[in-house]
């Protein structure tokens, strides 16, 4: 039996799944959750565009309606410093809609992806920065359209890799000395 099937199928595996929707957390498996990726914060500031504020616009880039917004015929990045620290795993997810040309690459914390992206769509990349502290998106001249929903987290474990028997001693470590104090 595969670890999937064994999370799928186990009493464990469907009470981590109710637990991440319940508000007030059980001891049994709020300590679990806080590892979670989802769970870490978007150390982007702004990453929504809400604002004109907290990235550097290079030429060509403008922030309207709530997105970044790159218009053809200009070559620049668009950037934020300070989010993140050297030797971490990070998480780094944008949206992209694309009119035309493409973007020439993406770098987070001194790494750079040197993919072309050249159609619309959600981007996922797992980075371990080495050196810098930087975010930023080069567009190539021809590229019109734009980016939002920035975000950056700290990588920690996905649900499905939360161990049962972690979760079962800290209920026993937990309730032991609940009983232990009565």
């Amino acid at each position: 039996m595969s670890w999937g099937e064994i999370y799928n199928t186990s009493w464990w595996g469907v009470a981590l799944d109710t637990a991440r929707t319940v508000k007030a957390r059980p001891d049994f498996f709020g300590s679990q959750l806080n590892l979670l990726t989802s769970e870490q914060p978007n150390l982007v500031t702004n990453g929504d565009f809400a604002t004109d504020s907290d990235w550097t616009l290079g030429t060509g880039w403008s922030i309207e309606d709530g997105k970044a917004v790159f218009t053809s015929g200009a070559s620049g990045i668009l950037l934020q410093s300070n989010i993140v620290e050297t030797n971490k795993l990070y998480k780094l997810t944008f949206d992209v809609i694309r009119t035309s040309g493409f973007i020439t690459s993406v770098f987070l914390g001194g790494v750079s992806d040197n993919t072309d992206i050249n159609e619309s769509g959600r981007y996922t990349y797992y980075i371990t920065s080495v050196n810098q502290d930087v975010l930023g998106f080069n567009a190539n001249s021809t590229f019109a359209g734009s980016i939002d929903n920035v975000s950056v987290q700290v990588v920690r474990a996905e649900l499905d890799q939360i161990e049962a028997k972690k979760c079962l001693a800290d209920w026993i470590h937990t309730t032991a000395l609940k009983d232990l104090n009565n």
